[in-house]
C-alpha cells in the first residue's frame, strides 16, 4: 500500500511504543520517515530494522525539551528531503504526583517536554508547511485530558493544553491548508504503561482493563493506523479534531477494583 507515498514525516519519541508503531506504519505506507528520540542508539537500531524491511527511514537523536535540538532535527530533514509533510508529536514523559507535594521541578520538566516540546516542533516546521500550502500535524494527547485520575494533574494539564493549542492552530492555519489534529489514546500496551505497572502494581493493569468497555488494553498499532489516516490525503478535510482511541474507556468508565 502507498497511502503516504513520497510524504516526508517526522516522528518524535520514535524508539518504542506508539512512536515506533507509527514509524513502522508510515514506512509501510510509503513515507520517508525521520525517526527521532532522546535515546539515539535505540532509535537508530529500530530505524535500521525498518529499513531492512524496505522502509525509507533515517534516525536522529533529539531531545524535544531543547529548542536547539528541534532546530537541528528540522534542518537535517529539510537538507535531505527539502520538505516536511507530516509532524507527529509523540515524545512525552509520565510523572505522577499529588499537587500538594509535587516538586515544581517535576511539574516544569513534564511541561517542558509534553507541552512546550510540542510547541517547539510546531514552531519549527510550520513555516515550511505554510510555504508549501500543505501539511498535517498530529499530536498525541491522552484520555487523561478528558477525565480525572488521582495524582495525574500535571500530565493531564499538559495533554489538555495540547487539545486547546491544536484547536486554536487549526482555526488559524486552515486557510493555509495546514491541518492540526490530535489522538487521545486510553490504556495502550506500551513501555511507558509497563513502567506504571512496575511502580503502581498489578492493580493498575487490572484497573485499566476493567475501565474500558472492551475489557482489554489497546495496541500501539491500533493508534498508528489512525495516525496514517490523519497524515494521508484521505483526511485532507479533517482539522481541529481529537480522535479518542480507548476501547470505550471515556464512554463507559469503570472504576478500579480494590
Amino acid at each position: 500500500m502507498s497511502r503516504l507515498e513520497n510524504k516526508v514525516a517526522i516522528v518524535t519519541g520514535a524508539a518504542d511504543g506508539i512512536g515506533l508503531a507509527i514509524s513502522k506504519a508510515f514506512a509501510k505506507e510509503g513515507a520517508n520517515v525521520v525517526m527521532c528520540d532522546i535515546d539515539g542508539l535505540k532509535c537508530e537500531t529500530e530505524a535500521k530494522a525498518i529499513e531492512a524491511e524496505g522502509g525509507s527511514v533515517i534516525s536522529h537523536q533529539c531531545d524535544v525539551g531543547s529548542t536547539e535540538a528541534i532546530g537541528r532535527l528540522v534542518k537535517a530533514t529539510i537538507d535531505k528531503f527539502h520538505k516536511i509533510d507530516v509532524l507527529v508529536n509523540n515524545a512525552a514523559v509520565a510523572i505522577p504526583g499529588d499537587v500538594r507535594d509535587m516538586p515544581e521541578s517535576d511539574w516544569d520538566m513534564l511541561m517542558n517536554i509534553n507541552l512546550k516540546g510540542v510547541f517547539r516542533g510546531i514552531k519549527a516546521v510550520l513555516p515550511y508547511m505554510v510555504k508549501a500550502k500543505s501539511g498535517s500535524i498530529i499530536t498525541l494527547s491522552s484520555t487523561q485530558a478528558h477525565r480525572s485520575w488521582d495524582n495525574w494533574t500535571a500530565y493531564a494539564a499538559a495533554k489538555g493544553g495540547i487539545l486547546s493549542m491544536h484547536n486554536q492552530l487549526a482555526g488559524q492555519f486552515g486557510s493555509e491548508n495546514v491541518r492540526f489534529n490530535t489522538i487521545s489514546p486510553g490504556a495502550i500496551l506500551t513501555p511507558m504503561n509497563q513502567k506504571r505497572v512496575e511502580t503502581e502494581g498489578e492493580g493498575f493493569l487490572k484497573g485499566s482493563i476493567n475501565q474500558a468497555a472492551m475489557l482489554r488494553l489497546g495496541l500501539p498499532e491500533e493508534v498508528a493506523m489512525t495516525a496514517v489516516f490523519l497524515a494521508s490525503d484521505e483526511a485532507q478535510f479533517i482539522t481541529g479534531q481529537d480522535i479518542i482511541i480507548d476501547g470505550g474507556l471515556t464512554t463507559l468508565p469503570r472504576y478500579f477494583e480494590n
